[in-house]
């Protein structure tokens, strides 16, 4: 069996990564897959960040700027630019 570990501490198992995985990818969390009757690594699984020019970057902040009033849309960008 292939035991699923974050940070040391169990959180699951092979059968379980189709519901693990993608909670834990949210929380950028890394991944140990480990042979269980040995505990040996069998591999590693680290999300990509979010933005590579900003690691630090979460969903929450994204969804901050987005939700900031102003700004423009696409069309009112190139239309100051003089590309309509």
């Amino acid at each position: 069996m292939v035991g699923l570990y974050v940070n040391g501490t169990k959180v699951g198992t092979l059968a379980d990564a189709e519901r693990l995985i993608p909670e834990l990818i949210g929380q950028s969390k890394t991944v140990e897959l480990r042979d269980e009757p040995t505990g040996r690594r069998i591999g590693t699984f680290t999300p990509d960040v979010l933005c590579p020019w900003e690691p630090g970057l979460t969903r929450e902040e994204i969804q901050r700027r987005i939700d900031e009033p102003g700004g423009m849309t696409l069309a009112e960008f190139r239309k100051g630019l003089g590309k309509a």
